[in-house]
């Protein structure tokens, strides 16, 4: 008889009030594990209120069987827009409070999933108490607040330092708009028709790197650096990391030094194996998932096709945005809905990834895979080590020799070589299957 556990996590919250991929891996996996009968807990950063700043945390009811617990006056979520005010996030929150928080919850585990709005206590308390924490990599904040690792095009140059570290953090938000971010007003507000406008233009201006903030800075590259070895020191308390891809175990080693890990790629609860065998013409349907984005590797793409449209004009590229610059060969579509992903995949002869930047996963490689669709994705993109022999190519990442030659091997019968090869290939992506790894090679491994 399989012996139930009883796991808290630490993640940014439920939808509607966080979405993006790390809520959905978090979701997805919580749901699979209170399905398979473990006691589930989520705690999450919270309310930071105006006047007392005493750690608190509050029981909210539950989500579809998992407990919620709301840190209240957690360090601030900063997202992807960098800090300022350093010291409020090195805040350690209460280690009473913690303990007391875990003696009621009473886990067997403690799984991360991110280290914003994280207090140091909780580990502290963890270990103290000796409960097993996981530690799950799905960005590198720890390592860089910008979380992305990547400024002017390219990877930053030097990041070992964080020499960049003071200017590029001039975009962060200020703790008082933080404070209205994590406010209950604002969760309510979030899903609003004209919050979501005012949300998608900022992203659609910072993924397209034309975002320019100009000032003085005041901090400096040594503000970082110590900033850089508190989240370290956070890393040294978790008992296991859990990598998911080579390129993030890759990124972590080279900046935060080695520890114990398992190396598992991820999924989500929408994988479902709907592979078949698929039909390929003399136009080529080439289909790219992402944001008009340099760091996604879209201009590197569109360059390489450009050049190979004056030869050849044998292709089509699908984009799902409208692109700054329109060709000939470029059919733009409006944003899609997961429940389109079949009809999309349906049309796609192959799916293009060709990230500049170190994508610690990418779903979109795993959700086209899962449809029998060949695959092209860029050596920093960290679902490289899922694509089954021969079922895809992978190309250093921003090479346009490469990554044309790549495109102009693409017969029909390496394409149809290709989906046989994913179609006989093993199907390991459900979530059910992945809960079971994690509960047998994480968290019951030995410490």
């Amino acid at each position: 008889m399989v012996r139930k556990l009883n796991i808290l996590h630490y993640s940014l919250g439920f939808p509607p009030y966080r979405t993006g991929g790390l809520t959905k891996f978090c979701m997805d996996l919580m749901k699979e594990q209170v399905k398979e009968g473990d006691q589930v807990s989520l705690l999450w950063p919270g309310e930071i209120q105006l006047f007392g700043k005493h750690t608190k945390i509050k029981k909210n009811g539950s989500v579809d069987g998992i407990a919620s617990f709301e840190v209240i006056n957690p360090t601030p979520v900063s997202y992807d827009e960098g800090i300022v005010d350093i010291p409020a996030f090195t805040d350690e929150g209460d280690l009473k409070v913690y303990e007391q928080f875990l003696q009621f919850v009473h886990p067997n585990v403690i799984h991360i999933h991110t280290l914003m709005g994280f207090h140091k206590n909780l580990l502290v308390a963890a270990k103290k108490m000796g409960i097993k924490t996981v530690f799950t990599t799905h960005d590198f904040f720890p390592i860089c607040p910008k979380v992305t690792m990547f400024r002017d095009g390219m990877i930053c140059p030097d990041a070992d330092a964080c020499e960049s570290c003071p200017k590029c953090n001039l975009t962060a938000l200020s703790l008082r708009k933080i404070q209205i971010l994590q406010s209950p007003v604002y969760r309510t507000l979030k899903d609003s028709a004209a919050v979501k406008k005012l949300r998608k233009g900022h992203r659609d201006e910072y993924l397209s790197g034309q975002e320019v903030v100009e000032g003085e800075t005041t901090r400096t590259a040594e503000d970082y650096r110590k900033l850089r070895e508190y989240y370290k020191s956070l890393l040294d308390l978790i008992d296991v990391v859990h990598y998911n891809s080579s390129v993030t175990k890759g990124v972590y080693e080279k900046y935060m030094g080695e520890r114990k890990n398992v190396l598992i790629p991820i999924t989500h609860g929408d994988i479902k194996d709907h592979r078949k065998k698929k039909e390929f013409g003399n136009k080529i349907r080439i289909t790219y998932l992402s944001a008009q984005s340099a760091a996604k590797g879209y201009f590197v793409l569109k360059s390489v096709l450009d050049e190979l449209w004056r030869v050849r004009q044998n292709f089509e590229l699908n984009v799902f945005f409208k692109p700054v610059e329109g060709e000939p060969y470029i059919k733009s579509h409006e944003r899609y809905d997961y429940s389109q992903l079949g009809s999309i995949m349906d049309h796609t002869d192959v799916l293009i990834q060709p990230s500049v930047w170190n994508e610690t996963f990418g779903y979109t490689v795993i959700e086209a895979l899962s449809y029998g669709v060949p695959v092209i994705v860029s050596s920093h993109v960290g679902a490289k080590d899922v694509i089954p022999d021969g079922g895809g190519i992978v190309v250093e990442a921003g090479s346009k020799t490469l990554l044309a030659n790549a495109f102009i091997s693409l017969t029909r019968e390496k394409l149809k070589q290709m989906n046989e090869n994913i179609i006989s290939s093993q199907f390991d992506y459900g979530i059910r299957e992945f809960n079971r790894i994690v509960r047998y090679g994480l968290y019951r491994n030995n410490r």
